[in-house]
């Protein structure tokens, strides 16, 4: 098994695949694929006719229509979606809620894992697994009105430059290499797809979305290093 980053893929120009089986982990963003899955999708050539599948991360199942719009894009490739499924974990959209109590985030954790290992039983066996995916015609109008404001979205985020420590942690984790820091501190590229990493990753939490997210609990899953989740597009720029 072979484990690729999209941001890095895309970042890189690699957009063939040539495998057996292919897999999509990302999460539900306004209800519907994250802008750099799209792109990703849009772009990528499939070398075989492989069994294709894909798992939507969310903190609440079945409102969205992630599966519906990338069989879209792959139907225009002759490919289609064989495996769907939502897996519920943890909301971290702090401009909405505060994160969820550390005991609802274990219970979550516990029935995911449980979900992942039949998950993993289907696509051994590459099986066929469609799921719900309600209010679709509400899910497209609220992820297109998204989108008709994403230019302008990262307006919102602010840099507490006395807490800020200059550590590019934030410049590090954008999936689109949206940040740069000329004197040291963040500054947004106008190029933002609100995924909300750099509040998330910042160790002093001297970033904040507005005034709503000002102390609410940063998160983080417990089995993810940041090294993990960071990249490195200073020198693709």
């Amino acid at each position: 098994m072979e484990l690729r980053s999209i941001p890095e893929e895309l970042a890189g120009g690699r957009y063939d695949v040539q495998a057996e089986s292919v897999g999509f982990v990302f999460p539900l963003h306004y209800l519907s694929l994250p802008m750099q899955v799209e792109e990703f999708l849009e772009r990528l050539t499939f070398k075989e006719s492989p069994y294709i599948f894909a798992i939507a991360t969310c903190g609440v199942p079945y409102w969205g229509i992630p599966f519906l719009d990338m069989n879209e894009i792959l139907s225009k490739k002759g490919r289609q979606l064989h495996g769907a499924w939502f897996l519920r974990l943890v909301s971290n959209y702090l401009p909405y809620r505060d994160t969820a109590a550390q005991w609802r985030i274990n219970i979550r954790a516990w029935f995911a894992e449980r979900k992942l290992q039949s998950i993993a039983e289907a696509v051994k066996g590459r099986e066929h697994h469609e799921t719900w995916q309600l209010l679709r015609n509400m899910c497209r109008r609220y992820h297109d009105k998204w989108r008709e404001r994403q230019k302008k979205v990262d307006e919102n985020f602010s840099c507490d430059k006395v807490k800020c420590t200059s550590c590019g942690l934030c410049e590090r984790i954008c999936p689109k290499g949206n940040i740069l820091r000329p004197e040291g501190k963040p500054v947004w590229q106008h190029n933002c797809v609100e995924c909300l990493g750099c509040l998330h990753v910042c160790p002093v939490e001297a970033i904040d979305y507005g005034g709503v997210t000002k102390g609410r609990r940063r998160y983080r899953h417990k089995d993810i290093a940041v090294k993990d989740l960071l990249h490195d597009f200073r020198g693709q720029r």
